[in-house]
Formats: structure tokens, sequence, C-alpha cells
């Protein structure tokens, strides 16, 4: 798993939803990076619609600079 996926998974286990939720509220579409694959990232346009739908940062997405 990579540090960002690893990101990602710790909010949407904070915020208590699904891929699909996440995916329809950000309006992404459903990604082989959802499933942790370490050879697929989110782009850096999925972190900035990611961000809000966990109630986080692009920057602690991507860098995980504290919010």
């Amino acid at each position: 798993m990579t540090p960002i996926y690893k990101r990602i998974l710790q909010k949407k286990k904070e915020v208590h939803k699904t891929w699909d939720e996440i995916a329809a509220e950000a309006h992404i579409a459903i990604a082989s990076w959802m499933t942790g694959l370490p050879t697929s990232q989110p782009t850096d346009e999925e972190l900035h619609k990611l961000a809000p739908v966990l109630n986080t940062t692009y920057e602690w997405l991507k860098y995980g600079i504290e919010e």
C-alpha cells in the first residue's frame, strides 16, 4: 500500500463511508487504486475532490502534512 492510499483509507474509516459513497460524493469514478494496488494511485484532481468528502485537505492526503 502506498502512503497516500493509507491516508485515504484512514479517513475513509473515520467517515464510515463505502468506496461507492465516496466516489459518488467526490464525483469521481471507482478506480483500481481504491483496492490498494501499489502500482495505481489517485490523480491530483481526484485527491482535490476527495479531500472535502473525507473531511481533510489535499495536502494531508497527498503529503501527510497536518491539517
